[in-house]
């Protein structure tokens, strides 16, 4: 059997398309103009307006499925939020966001969270707080100086992605266990993540498909890694990685290994490798 090459890849989740939004809903940019529909205004994006605060009119959107007030100079989120009770998705990105109000555990329709880029966010107390949303799928934290990941986020039952990118943990919680449901994680760009010591946790998060361990400086792909029984695409690109080790071909479930960008000879004729499996590599490794 001969390696496959792989270059395109499709995103394991669309999230999107479950948000309830028509592909002909009218995307609104400003107030003004959300006023003017205020009965059918289902999308509002007032990304980068340099906000300091949302205002007061904004909560009387309450048709709102879509709402996007990331990469602004937000210091809180009002608790009026708890009035946008048809809210499917919520970008708070790239503020400066401390805290979140308890009136977020109204949102039970919210999907999608990005909080991701709030450098000074209490994680714990928000993931305490986003533990009664019960339809929340998606969450972003990445880029939220997160040190130490609070045990709380197991509870998080719901989630099918979690993006962690960009932050200084070393070990994921045993409580991660728990999260039956969680199948695409990203864990990109923490040079202190120890995949190694992780792979139990990882193991154990029994759905887990979809896994990227990006540009964190791994010379290799850890002993145990077959313990990863379920993951069908595992994304290792940008590392110091200069194997690969036979124990990938246990991996019976897996799709695709995605080793871009790492210093790996040309690829060899290979056996133990399953037939299904396609290796994407880029013209440093070939």
């Amino acid at each position: 059997m001969k390696t496959k090459f792989f270059y395109l890849v499709i995103p394991f989740f669309v999230f999107f398309s479950s948000l309830g939004a028509q592909p002909n809903s009218r995307k609104y940019t400003t107030l003004s103009e959300a006023f003017k529909d205020r009965e059918s205004c289902t999308w509002l994006d007032l990304s980068e307006r340099g906000l300091k605060e949302l205002s007061d009119s904004l909560f009387l959107l309450t048709r709102l499925k879509y709402l996007d007030v990331g990469r602004n100079q937000l210091q809180g989120i009002s608790e009026r939020i708890g009035e946008l009770k048809e809210l499917r998705y919520l970008v708070l990105s790239h503020n400066q966001i401390k805290t979140l109000p308890t009136q977020i555990t109204q949102l039970k329709l919210l999907q999608s969270l990005y909080l991701d880029y709030n450098p000074e966010l209490d994680i714990t107390a928000a993931i305490q707080l986003l533990n009664e949303l019960p339809k929340l799928y998606m969450l972003s934290l990445a880029g939220d100086h997160i040190s130490t990941l609070p045990p709380e986020i197991g509870e998080l039952k719901a989630l099918r992605s979690l993006e962690l990118s960009d932050n200084e943990f070393t070990e994921l919680p045993e409580t991660m266990m728990q999260m039956r449901n969680l199948k695409v994680l990203y864990i990109n760009n923490d040079s202190y993540f120890n995949f190694q010591k992780n792979l139990t946790v990882l193991s154990r998060i029994s759905g887990l498909s979809e896994l990227h361990v990006e540009n964190d400086k791994l010379n290799e792909i850890p002993p145990g890694i077959s313990q990863l029984k379920s993951v069908e695409y595992l994304f290792l690109i940008g590392n110091n990685i200069r194997e690969l080790p036979a124990e990938i071909g246990k991996m019976k479930k897996l799709k695709l290994l995605d080793i871009s960008d790492n210093p790996l000879p040309p690829p060899l004729y290979n056996e133990t490798l399953s037939p299904q499996l396609n290796i994407r590599f880029n013209r440093k490794n070939e």
